[in-house]
């Protein structure tokens, strides 16, 4: 059986948050840790090991998801841009697994049934890469899932981006899975928070188990 290996980005400053020492991933939402509802969900989607790597405000991000069952991965060069916790993540999984898939600590409204449905699309297609599509958003999004035969790309990423380059660059080896949902939102700005707690009402999916709530939108995050 092919092995799924899960990574959530955790390690940002958090710079445009806006409030001094402040970091949106510590933000409570009724009551819950931002990134303690982002990281259930991938373990809630129970697809395969969830690694999280932490960088600024490490110690207490760590504490925020504490009894999860997750291994925790910290990045001390954090600050070097967004490609070196990358790096760091998959380094984390490639040896025992086939696949990983790419989410993001400051999504509090992903569902795990996203997750289930890229991990499905690739055991079915054997793409080397898939990603979500949302009903209401076209752009390569979260959470995304990389072979293994394209881990050297990931690895080999420097600076401040993501993996948006490797998914466009051979629209051939991509594959899609249909989500008939909403796009999750991120988090980035006090103003996002506050978007995403006056939404709370507006319910998006089933509440993860490891946290008793789930969360609705701010904009949402393409593949950067």
């Amino acid at each position: 059986m092919p092995r799924v290996g899960v990574l959530v980005l955790a390690a940002g400053r958090s710079s445009r948050f806006g409030t001094a020492g402040a970091h949106k991933l510590l933000a409570m939402v009724d009551g819950v840790p931002l990134v303690r509802l982002a990281v259930a969900a991938a373990v809630d989607a129970d697809v395969g090991e969830v690694v999280v790597v932490t960088g600024a405000h490490g110690v207490p991000i760590e504490k925020a998801l504490d009894r999860l069952p997750v291994r925790i991965v910290h990045e001390p060069d954090f600050a070097n841009g967004m490609a070196v916790s990358l790096r760091r993540g998959v380094a984390a999984l490639a040896r025992d697994a086939d696949a990983v898939i790419i989410g993001l600590g400051d999504q509090p409204d992903m569902r795990p049934e996203a997750y289930r449905r890229v991990t499905s699309r690739w055991q079915t297609s054997r793409s080397s890469i898939v990603v979500p599509r949302y009903a209401d958003w076209t752009a390569p999004a979260h959470p995304t899932l990389f072979a293994a035969d394209v881990f050297p790309e990931l690895l080999a990423l420097d600076g401040d981006v993501g993996a948006r380059a490797v998914v466009t660059r051979d629209p051939a080896r991509v594959a899609e899975a249909p989500l008939e949902w909403a796009a999750p939102r991120d988090v980035d700005t006090i103003e996002d928070l506050e978007t995403l707690c006056a939404s709370r009402v507006l319910v998006t999916g089933p509440a993860p188990r490891h946290t008793g709530s789930a969360g609705p939108p701010p904009p949402r995050k393409p593949i950067q």
